[in-house]
């Protein structure tokens, strides 16, 4: 049951996590947005004419022409991160990673150079074994060798994964290539999956202070699979969680639950929807993987909702706290900015229905405390109208369609 914390309270949010020794390299402090290869193209190697799911140069710059020439880097799109199967099957003669000379036949220094050059970030991916997920060369004995390799190359990013590695190796290994990034002297944003691993590998409960103390954001769930009912469980999995992952979670340590798959093909309009508006109100990392020039009008305009960005990128970096309102209906609320007066936050409700029939209810104010003595407008975000002015003491009427979701957003007047 939702416990409601008083405005004076919220204000001090961000502040209450001093008990955690946080990561300070002054990155990711808003939730990083973005493209990552793997969920849609994975490990596209084949490259065979007319293929669709190819990983090479040309991708990478296509993606980053859309996000120039689309609207994509005004709406805060920026990091574009190449996942596993990047590189050559062996080192060079120096032992440094090489990449596949015929889908990158120009090397990663100039892919990266073509990102920053469009005023975009690089971001690439590692694995803390001797080999990475798909068995290309991996980190292991040489962690600083690969961090000087990857600030050389302009990484503005980089996802590393735990794949076939002890307890011992997971909880060594992303402290050390952390701190050989921070010593290259470039700004490089650290995604880990080192919870995932302790959990569903080793059995074991994470040590959420250690991995908030060195990462800026990671992984806590399996891979999100193109499909809703994957979607749908990742969303679930969040909700389950909350009392855990938010005591970790804000500006520069983000909890990840993986990727977006609007764009691919998946998800209806409301599926996708509910999916972007949770991640928002999670304060999620926003990273579509995506073959960009197959993205629907519908789905760029929702991508592109400002409204909706602006509770996702929301500086308090809020974890939206789930609670019972409606029956059957997944609710989540959060506060964020802006204030009145210091006093008063704006305060965002999701109420999402993943069942087949229609919702009906409402949301009762005086429930949660709400004493901006002036009064609230409540906008529909996915409609940018503002449809209601409403007092501390008020109800809010919902209809919630099967399967899909409202969010509202109330700001003090």
């Amino acid at each position: 049951m939702f416990n409601f914390r008083c405005a004076v309270c919220i204000l001090f949010f961000t502040f209450s996590l001093d008990k955690v020794d946080l990561l300070e390299n002054g990155l990711a402090r808003t939730p990083p947005m973005g493209w990552m290869s793997w969920g849609y193209y994975m490990c596209g190697t084949k490259c065979e004419p007319g293929d669709d799911k190819c990983l090479d140069e040309s991708l990478i710059m296509s993606v980053a022409d859309a996000f120039y020439n689309e609207g994509y880097q005004e709406a805060g799109y920026e990091y574009i991160i190449i996942d596993d199967c990047w590189s050559e099957m062996q080192r060079d003669e120096r032992g440094r990673l090489v990449a596949d000379k015929k889908r990158f036949p120009r090397g990663m220094k100039f892919l990266g150079d073509y990102i920053h050059s469009k005023g975009l970030k690089f971001g690439m991916y590692t694995n803390v074994a001797p080999v990475t997920c798909m068995q290309y060369p991996g980190s292991y004995s040489y962690l600083k060798k690969d961090a000087d390799t990857f600030a050389e190359w302009g990484v503005d990013y980089l996802k590393v994964d735990g794949c076939f590695v002890s307890e011992e190796i997971l909880n060594e290994s992303y402290i050390k290539l952390g701190k050989h990034l921070n010593n290259t002297g470039r700004p490089i944003v650290f995604s880990c999956s080192w919870p995932y691993y302790i959990q569903y590998i080793i059995n074991k409960s994470p040590d959420y202070v250690q991995v908030a103390k060195y990462c800026n954001l990671w992984r806590n769930f399996h891979d999100i699979q193109t499909t809703w009912p994957s979607a749908r469980g990742v969303l679930q999995y969040y909700e389950s969680n909350y009392q855990l992952f938010s005591k970790y979670h804000g500006p520069g340590h983000w909890n990840d639950p993986d990727m977006l798959i609007i764009g691919t093909g998946a998800l209806t309009h409301s599926q996708s929807r509910i999916q972007l508006a949770v991640m928002a109100m999670l304060s999620a990392p926003l990273l579509l993987s995506c073959n960009m020039k197959r993205i629907t009008p519908y789905e760029k305009q929702l991508l592109q909702n400002m409204d909706l960005i602006a509770i996702a990128q929301d500086p308090l970096g809020i974890m939206a706290e789930p609670y019972d309102v409606i029956p059957g209906i997944s609710s989540w609320m959060k506060p964020h900015l802006p204030r009145k007066g210091d006093l008063y936050p704006s305060y965002s409700f999701a109420f999402v229905n993943l069942n087949k029939n229609d919702a009906h209810g409402y949301i009762d104010l005086k429930r949660f405390s709400f004493n901006a003595t002036d009064g609230y407008t409540v906008l529909d975000v996915f409609t940018g109208q503002y449809f209601l002015n409403v007092t501390p003491t008020d109800r809010i009427e919902v209809t919630v369609k099967g399967e899909d979701v409202t969010l509202y957003s109330l700001f003090p007047l």
